[in-house]
């Protein structure tokens, strides 16, 4: 008996996905904001860069290892048939790229293609960006830097 309550999603590389994946540091409430913007233009049919946020420098240095950017590049350039043969491809033991690979897409910057019994991870943005911006803290309301 069907369930009433199940809708099929999309296949990920169905999805319409932006082409740009913008990486930030922001205020969860800043980020919440942004999210919610983001979702109203949708509904317009406006489509944004879609945006991962992390409220601290700290947060994107632990997501983003040297050996991660590696495998997202990798990724970029060519989707793998298999984490087996990303590992092969990137010179990497199996349980470390997979390792890797699940914490990318608990972000949703990896997405995975079920294909038998392989999953074959993709990225499917043209672009990553990373946004820091760094800004001098405001004391005692001063507006203007002292002289």
């Amino acid at each position: 008996m069907p369930d009433d309550n199940h809708t099929d999603m999309p296949a990920p590389e169905d999805m319409n996905f932006p082409d740009t994946l913008r990486v930030t540091i922001a205020s969860a409430e800043d980020a919440f904001d942004e999210a919610v913007e983001a979702a109203g233009a949708a509904e317009d049919g406006e489509q944004r860069d879609a945006v991962v946020s992390f409220e601290t420098a700290e947060g994107i240095r632990k997501l983003l290892t040297d050996r991660r950017l590696e495998l997202l590049r990798s990724l970029m350039g060519r989707p793998a048939e298999s984490i087996t043969e990303l590992a092969d491809r990137l010179g990497r033991s199996y349980s470390a790229v997979h390792e890797d690979v699940e914490v990318l897409a608990e972000y949703g910057i990896v997405q995975y293609r079920e294909a038998g019994q392989a999953k074959q991870p993709f990225v499917p943005y043209e672009t990553i960006e990373f946004d820091v911006t760094i800004r001098a803290p405001l004391t005692g309301g001063d507006t203007e830097a002292p002289v």
